[in-house]
């Protein structure tokens, strides 16, 4: 039980494939969420902490977004808000130190996160859910862009 509120196991899932979809989704950016965090305790550049922090708050808000269209659409089911860590990327973070390592994997699991939307978005979501997947990809496209074009190499020990 995480946060208080029992996940619905995917062996037992919603009825509606819609809600089973969105629970998916709110749970992918509780990890991204997770894995900002994570991310921003291994870089020291102000600049990649100040971009991971947007991050971070872009992920919880669409979290939160997603869990109020799950409780719009079917307020018996419980939406979990803490992260399920259905994908490695706060695994794969917590493993490095280096910078430009960590904006690497960065960019790779934001690629990653982009699939997953296309994905989702190719089962033709109704209406609203479809805008705010819509919305949240392209902001996944966006962080991506942003990612490379992040500074690499180095912080001089003065800018530390």
């Amino acid at each position: 039980m995480a946060g208080g509120v029992r996940f619905v196991s995917m062996q037992n899932p919603p009825d509606s494939p819609v809600v089973q979809d969105l629970l998916m989704s709110a749970a992918h950016e509780r990890d991204a969420a997770w894995a900002a965090k994570l991310a921003i305790l291994r870089l020291r550049r102000v600049e990649h902490i100040a971009f991971l922090g947007e991050c971070l708050r872009q992920h919880d808000l669409h979290a939160r977004e997603l869990a109020s269209l799950v409780r719009a659409a079917d307020r018996r089911v419980p939406v979990p808000s803490e992260p399920r860590f259905l994908t490695p990327d706060a695994l794969v973070i917590g493993a490095l130190d280096d910078a430009d390592r960590v904006l690497a994997a960065l960019e790779e699991l934001e690629a990653q996160r982009i699939r997953r939307y296309e994905a989702r978005l190719g089962r033709q979501h109704p209406g609203t859910v479809g805008a705010v997947l819509g919305r949240h990809y392209d902001a996944a496209r966006a962080r991506l862009v942003q990612l490379q074009r992040l500074p690499r190499g180095r912080v001089a020990a003065s800018a530390a």
